[in-house]
């Protein structure tokens, strides 16, 4: 089979681009479809949908240039796997494999190198999108159409179609040198890793953390190493990606405070895939099956983040659940820990700091609380751009609708209480207009305009939730009689059992 071209990569773009103007000459809104998705917002059905599974290949890795072009639906494991071929990596990667390139840099998301990188939209040089009327432009990082590059960024794909992507690479080497902290209080655990994060010359090049209830945290560093050096032969070697390997948040939470492992980057990478950091204990705990090594190890391709998303979007489940990413400033997050800990009760909560980098202070979606003045702390170090911390909140949550709501938008009011914002994946429950006191509106909505994407989606659209309904609509609403297959998935195990059908064959 001869080799994909940029010929080929132009004549797929221009079937696609005849596809966008149709929709836009009969004013037709239509969504994404690659394929695959790590959000959890359901899709209105009926919606029509572009399809771009094919735009997954990657057409150059340029070595002295330190840059690869790819295709907007090539997954992160897979330009991954290409680079380490000749000994480089993507400068900032999200922790699992099958995102894709061009969902990261319209979503808003990172991992454990964003202390120093900023969220992954800051490691891309250039994209190339179908505007919304079917047009087809470059739009350059601080060059030929900035001003869309900054607009398209964290937009979930409302400001045109992500085709190509021209990204930063970094050179890497085989495997990383894995050091754990562990502390007695959630403050104790924020301090060190900022003080981590503002180190001057740090000999580390990725930071995270877990906080697995009020007295045990852990930090988490680790920098590159190469695995035949004499240095790394006096670590012990581990692994998160076999089946029989510990999910690393259990592996976390156990070793000795001070202990150091070294670990293939590619495994270190994605450590938080298998067991979807620990959302796969929810899958196990529905079946009734005791979460041991062995268990874990029969049950492994249903329980990593792949398996675990396309679960939850199969039923709806996802909607009875807080999954929640959320930015706050450093000295506001022990508060947030404790607002958790009081109102919803849900551990572990995953932490990791990001940095709001100086030179990308004008992108309209970043997920970053705009310090206003009295807001800025004396003593708060500015170099570099503003450390923030990063909380994952997953867990279950009270399956009433009406409590549910009621959770959520409590955990929206504290959260805009403490400066902080939500990474737009997953759902909203705000109003409109409390979504847009967050965010520019006007500057969104000129983008919009000037680059034609007037018919698609805008971000509002994408992630509200429907406002409680009032009592009288609840009512009519509990007339309509469930079907025979909605009654179905209620019924345990079946509603489970077509998760896992869904996960294994569609």
């Amino acid at each position: 089979m001869s080799p994909y071209t940029f010929e080929h990569h132009e004549k797929a773009v221009q079937s696609l681009s005849k596809e966008v103007a149709a929709f836009h000459k009969a004013h037709i809104p239509f969504r994404i479809n690659h394929g695959s998705t790590h959000a959890t917002r359901m899709r209105p059905p009926g919606t029509p949908q572009l399809f771009t599974t094919h735009l997954n290949h990657i057409l150059s890795i340029n070595v002295a240039g330190k840059y690869a072009i790819v295709e907007s639906n090539v997954k992160l494991g897979d330009i991954l796997h290409e680079a380490q071929k000749v000994g480089f990596m993507p400068t900032t990667l999200m922790d699992f494999p099958d995102v894709t390139v061009g969902g990261g840099f319209s979503g808003a998301s990172g991992e454990s190198m964003c202390w120093e990188e900023g969220l992954f939209d800051a490691c891309v040089l250039e994209v190339e999108l179908i505007l919304g009327n079917g047009d087809v432009v470059r739009a350059v990082k601080g060059g030929a159409n900035a001003d869309l590059f900054d607009a398209a960024r964290c937009s979930l794909g409302t400001l045109g179609v992500v085709t190509l992507v021209k990204m930063r690479l970094r050179e890497a080497e085989d495997s990383v040198l894995v050091t754990y902290e562990k502390k007695d209080s959630v403050k104790g655990t924020i301090d060190r890793m900022a003080e981590l994060c503002d180190k001057l010359n740090p000999d580390y090049d990725y930071i995270d953390g877990v906080v697995y209830n009020q007295t045990h945290g852990v930090v988490v560093y680790a920098r590159h190493i190469n695995s035949k050096s004499t240095e790394a032969k006096s670590y012990p070697k581990q692994r998160f990606d076999r089946p029989l390997d510990e999910w690393c948040y259990r592996h976390t939470k156990d070793v000795p405070s001070g202990h150091s492992e070294i670990v293939p980057l590619r495994s270190y990478l994605f450590r938080w895939d298998r067991g979807a950091f620990w959302g796969g204990e929810t899958m196990l705990a529905y079946f009734g099956v005791p979460s041991n090594r062995i268990t874990r190890a029969l049950f492994d391709k249903l329980c990593n983040a792949r398996g675990i998303y396309k679960a939850q979007l199969s039923t709806g489940s996802a909607d009875f659940a807080i999954i929640q990413d959320l930015i706050l400033p450093v000295e506001t997050s022990k508060e947030w820990v404790d607002y958790v800990d009081e109102e919803l009760g849900i551990w572990p909560m995953w932490c990791t700091p990001v940095r709001k980098l100086a030179d990308d202070s004008e992108v309209w979606g970043h997920p970053f609380w705009k310090t206003k003045p009295g807001e800025q702390p004396a003593g708060v170090p500015q170099k570099r751009g503003r450390l923030f911390m990063d909380w994952g909140v997953w867990g279950a949550c009270d399956g009433e609708p009406e409590a549910f709501n009621k959770i959520n938008r409590r955990l929206e009011e504290r959260l805009k209480e403490l400066r902080g914002m939500k990474l737009i994946y997953a759902a909203s429950f705000y109003t409109e207009d409390e979504f847009w006191d967050l965010y520019d509106r006007k500057r969104y909505e000129d983008a919009r305009k000037k680059w034609h994407a007037e018919t698609l989606p805008t971000v509002w659209d994408k992630i509200r939730r429907d406002p409680p309904k009032s009592k009288e609509e609840t009512e009519e609403a509990n007339m309509r009689p469930l079907t025979f297959f909605e009654r179905l998935l209620w019924v345990w195990p079946i509603g489970g059992l077509y998760q896992v059908f869904c996960i294994l064959f569609r």
